[in-house]
């Protein structure tokens, strides 16, 4: 994955390009588990139906930060919500696993 960061490296703008590696694991919580943003990072987290995410995730929208939809895509393969079947799915793993 690519990233981006938000300093002046000789880029003009504050903006540059930075390889980034991400961790992706899978944490089952109790049902009424309710996350609390604290450390300034997160505005809010909302309980989302599947269908919700995929459909948010194909709207060209600032809904989600970009490494966000790297992890979606890759939690969705995983879990059989995107299967081989589906139309484009070569494109989006092989996208995913080079962005």
């Amino acid at each position: 994955y690519q990233g981006f960061r938000d300093d002046d490296e000789g880029t003009g703008n504050g903006w540059g390009i930075k390889p980034d590696v991400l961790f992706c694991f899978d944490l089952e919580l109790p049902h009424d588990f309710v996350p609390e943003p604290v450390d300034g990072e997160m505005e809010d987290f909302r309980l989302m139906s599947i269908d919700a995410v995929v459909a948010s995730l194909k709207e060209d929208n600032t809904d989600w930060k970009p490494n966000v939809g790297v992890v979606l895509v890759d939690f969705l393969v995983r879990h059989g919500f995107v299967s081989a079947d589906d139309v484009d799915y070569l494109e989006l793993v092989v996208s995913a696993a080079s962005s």
